[in-house]
């Protein structure tokens, strides 16, 4: 069964790179422009992964990594931070906010694909001695 990757971002071109790359890769990919209406999607497909621009309208990037780690359904669920937007310390607030790896645009796909492979490896791996 394919991994599931919820990618949000605000800028459809984004959005199609990405889910290309993912969808080439073998993965399932479910996409939202608004983080707000995020929330409706991350209980239905549960992923296994997502993938989240800082800078967004309505609801930050930042905020939104937050709200995840706050609510125990997706806690646990890897975060990759992606911005175009970057600032003296706009990795550390990322990563205060509970994402677990930060990337700037424009970003290399293969790095991308290789860092989503870690993250759901190290959890299948995980899983594997929680079973043991």
């Amino acid at each position: 069964m394919p991994k599931k990757i919820l990618i949000i971002d605000d800028q459809p071109f984004v959005l199609k790179l990405i889910e290309y790359n993912l969808k080439k890769n073998g993965y399932e990919t479910v996409t939202e422009t608004n983080g707000l209406n995020a929330f409706d999607q991350i209980d239905s497909i549960r992923p296994d992964l997502i993938i989240l621009d800082v800078r967004m309208p309505h609801i930050s990037g930042n905020d939104l990594c937050r709200c995840f780690r706050n609510r125990s359904l997706t806690a646990k669920i890897p975060i990759i931070m992606l911005t175009g937007h970057l600032d003296d310390n706009s990795e550390q607030k990322a990563i205060d906010a509970g994402a677990n790896f930060f990337m700037t645009k424009p970003f290399s796909p293969f790095e991308l694909i290789n860092t989503i492979k870690k993250f759901l490896d190290n959890n299948e791996e995980i899983k594997k001695e929680e079973k043991i």
